[in-house]
């Protein structure tokens, strides 16, 4: 793959059906502040994607994200990250199969509804799509990659062109400052708008150079570049799509279902939090052209509809992608069993990888119908996995000072930091309880790491199935008592959860028979303690049950976050891997 397609992919992978709802989504949660919501995720994108930057040009390899951490502080911690990121990687390719079949509304009203539930038949459908698109995936990468640069051209223009027409014939000016102002929910929300509405979900995809890094034919000096040009140009088009969706908001043509599930009850003007659940939701730039009444922009609503195909298409295409390479590298570490890291003999691809990566987004498609429904969990449980390319950075300037690096990070330290206290404030924003079902999400993952990597830990089989019969009963419970029937208040149910993640993390260190593997469990305890900390402060905070209000949650936050940040510096070590690296003998991928 050269520098084009590795842009390319960033670009497509960020360049979705985000552009086609996080618009509508960003206006409901913040109104017109939502441009700030955006520039402030590209600003943040641009710190992360520069840690990430460096690390990739170390580790060229394919599906190094969910493998950085390994080098830095071994296996749990970094199983327990690279298992939140499939999950967010897994069903972001559920999402845009939605967003696909959520468009067809307009002239398929069999496959959704108006507000964007599919039906049955809709979701066998996104089923067929993610099969198809997972088998031009298997062919191969180099098919892909030239398919994947025609398209995403075909991404850049259209929202582009869209942008144009809106403003030049269909702006309002005063949505900017009538109804509440600039500002109409209030300045916190800013901030708290990035997760739901879809913003940072949006930026997500900047991440694919490095997933393809493996394939490329110069890894240090293309992947950094592809990684930070693609960030700055799309932030720029999502900026510009923000301005020109508030611009055309009319809203005399704007309407809410009434008890019947009509949409004929007309918005309040500047109604702002209402529109996700009005009759544009399902369709937000199509909705809006063609309420314009203007020809050009009916005729113009009409391509949307295409593009309403293409754009997520070439997306879901990058992450089913993404996703096997994901499971490809937990193979490779030796977390899952090899057969998860076999290539296909004539294509080199993880064949087997694509089809548990398929299985996993059809089962996602079942309990999360519509996109709006499952943006926030895909965007944290990705998020949580970039906590670690901020500490990776500063320790392995000191575990690996002389390791070849094509691509050097200015002030390390303070990127590093940048780094990781932006990838954990916007994990704080999730609110609460969504940022306590990922984390329980997240524990769940613990067992499987168990199953497969459990000679090194010195457990027979008979243990490590008793042992994560044990460890799932138990966080079954917290789930259903804590969050479905809500038997036991927070205090009980968090404890548990916290008494659960302790003592399985206990036992593993005096359960390991080498002092290695031990090393290994003491140096995951900051991420543990990150989970527990936060749930507490998540539940605490403005975003919670807000004893601690806005602004002085934000603070306490971040103030932890730099505390979590010196804790995972201290405890990263010079683990085996890094040691081969260091010793020439890094991997041919």
């Amino acid at each position: 793959m050269t520098f084009w397609d590795l842009l390319f992919l960033s670009i497509s992978g960020m360049v979705g059906s985000g552009w086609l709802f996080a618009a509508l989504a960003g206006a409901a949660y913040a109104g017109p502040a939502s441009l700030i919501s955006w520039l402030l995720a590209g600003v943040f994108f641009i710190f992360i994607g520069l840690s990430y930057a460096e690390l990739g040009s170390i580790f060229p390899f394919s599906g190094s994200l969910v493998r950085i951490d390994h080098y830095v502080h071994g296996s749990i911690s970094n199983y327990l990250l690279g298992w939140a990121y499939l999950i967010g990687s897994a069903t972001t390719i559920s999402m845009e199969a939605e967003a696909i079949i959520m468009y067809t509304n307009k002239y398929l009203p069999l496959f959704s509804t108006e507000s964007g539930y599919l039906t049955p038949l809709g979701i066998l459908t996104a089923a067929a799509l993610i099969g198809v698109f997972t088998a031009i995936q298997v062919i191969g990468v180099n098919i892909f990659g030239k398919v994947n640069t025609a398209i995403t051209i075909w991404k850049f223009i259209i929202p582009t062109a869209t942008v144009i027409l809106l403003i030049t014939l269909y702006l309002h000016p005063g949505n900017f400052t009538a109804y509440g102002g600039f500002a109409p929910l209030g300045w916190a929300a800013v901030f708290t708008a990035l997760i739901p509405s879809g913003i940072i979900w949006a930026y997500e995809g900047f991440r694919q150079a490095l997933e393809y890094a493996g394939e490329a034919r110069n890894p240090g000096r293309d992947v950094p570049m592809a990684l930070v040009l693609s960030i700055i140009l799309v932030a720029i088009l999502y900026m510009a799509l923000e301005t020109a969706f508030v611009g055309g908001i009319d809203w005399g043509k704007i309407y809410l279902p009434n008890s019947k599930g009509q949409y004929v009850t007309p918005i309040k003007p500047g109604d702002w939090s209402d529109l996700i659940n009005s009759n544009w939701a399902g369709s937000p730039f199509y909705s809006e052209l063609y309420a314009s009444g203007i020809i050009v922009l009916v005729l113009w609503a009409t391509i949307l509809l295409i593009d309403a195909w293409i754009s997520p298409a070439g997306t879901m295409g990058v992450y089913i992608g993404t996703t096997a390479r994901s499971l490809y590298g937990l193979s490779r570490q030796g977390y899952y069993p090899s057969i998860f890291g076999n290539l296909h003999e004539r294509f080199q691809t993880p064949w087997f990888s694509f089809i548990i990566t398929y299985l996993i987004a059809v089962l996602f498609l079942l309990p999360f119908p519509t996109w709006y429904q499952i943006v926030s969990i895909s965007t944290t449980a990705t998020i949580i996995n970039y906590l670690a390319g901020g500490p990776a950075l500063v320790i392995l300037r000191r575990t690996a000072p002389n390791v070849d690096r094509p691509y050097k990070a200015p002030m390390p330290l303070l990127i590093g930091l940048l780094s990781f206290v932006m990838s954990s404030m916007l994990v704080y924003w999730t609110g609460w309880p969504y940022l306590g079902y990922i984390f329980v999400i997240t524990a769940f993952g613990l067992p499987l790491l168990i199953l497969g990597y459990r000679k090194a830990i010195g457990m027979g089989y008979g243990e490590a199935v008793a042992f994560s019969v044990i460890f799932w009963t138990a966080l079954i419970m917290v789930i259903y008592y804590g969050f479905v029937v809500n038997a036991l208040p927070f205090y009980g149910y968090w404890s548990a959860f916290a008494l659960i993640l302790i003592g399985g993390v206990t036992y593993l260190y005096y359960r390991s028979r080498d002092d290695y593997v031990s090393k290994e469990v003491k140096a995951s305890i900051w991420f543990i303690g990150y989970m527990i900390v936060f749930g507490v402060l998540s539940y605490m905070g403005s975003l919670g049950m807000g004893y601690i209000q806005y602004p002085w949650d934000y603070l306490i936050a971040l103030a932890v976050s730099m505390v979590f940040f010196i804790v995972s510096v201290r405890q990263g070590f010079e683990t085996k891997e890094i040691r081969q690296v260091k010793e020439g003998n890094l991997p041919i991928e």
